[in-house]
């Protein structure tokens, strides 16, 4: 067996332990019975659990990056809702796929090891991040409304872990139908289109008058038109998440 297929056995059986007994519960012994491998291979991996398991949290960012693309405009392009959609439905079928993976960062025991929290956190700051830079991406093209990224970029992932959470414990019955709840819930929430109207005006009323924009006076005009597709909830508006730089 070649060496990166022995490597990739190994993660593999990794991946069912972690999700089966925690990461705090299996050990390297575990491990190398269920690849039926000797302990010295196992080292020529990895140099311990950990470095075996953060090898996990870079496979799955590989994997999403994969999934995510960049929302493309222009006459020949899908409308951006459908490129949304599809990614979104891409993402969904990953985490169906891979429901050992998503099992164990979303089972994760915080407490017991300081440095191991650390590097969890730091796999949800890094997609966060990766979140905010689609959303002021999204803001340029004229397909967000100015607003503060980063919060809700964090919004964004708390929601997208909680349904992770529940569709990794039971299958959705369409897969398409959890698809369009989700981009109607990026699109525009639960409220009532008159309610956001409502608050856009207050919002608006707040604002000082020499205050600066958050984009150029084109891409703000755009995203004023997005945000009002998004409000009615047809299929054409625009989202804010899920953008992509290649």
């Amino acid at each position: 067996m070649e060496k990166q297929e022995r490597r990739a056995q190994v993660l593999r059986h990794a991946k069912r332990i972690f999700a089966r007994k925690g990461y705090h519960r299996t050990n390297v012994a575990d491990i190398i019975g269920r690849a039926r491998i000797a302990r010295g291979t196992f080292y020529l991996y990895f140099e311990n659990k950990r470095d075996l398991f953060e090898e996990l949290l870079e496979q799955v960012l590989r994997e999403l990056a994969a999934r995510i693309h960049r929302i493309r405009l222009g006459p020949q392009e899908p409308e951006p809702a459908d490129q949304l959609r599809a990614n979104l439905r891409r993402v969904v079928n990953f985490v169906l796929a891979e429901r050992d993976l998503t099992s164990i960062l979303l089972s994760h025991a915080l407490g017991f090891d300081p440095e191991l929290d650390a590097r969890i956190q730091s796999f949800y700051d890094r997609i966060a991040a990766q979140i905010q830079r689609s959303l002021d991406l999204g803001v340029a093209m004229g397909l967000v409304r100015p607003c503060d990224t980063r919060t809700n970029a964090y919004c964004i992932l708390g929601g997208v872990k909680e349904i992770i959470v529940q569709i990794s414990r039971d299958t959705p019955g369409d897969i398409d139908v959890l698809v369009e709840e989700i981009l109607r819930f990026g699109l525009s929430g639960v409220a009532r289109p008159e309610l956001l109207a409502t608050l856009r005006a207050g919002a608006q009323a707040e604002r000082p008058a020499d205050a600066a924009p958050h984009a150029q006076p084109a891409a703000n005009q755009s995203g004023q038109n997005a945000d009002q597709r998004a409000s009615s909830g047809g299929p054409s508006g625009r989202s804010d998440a899920f953008f992509s730089r290649d």
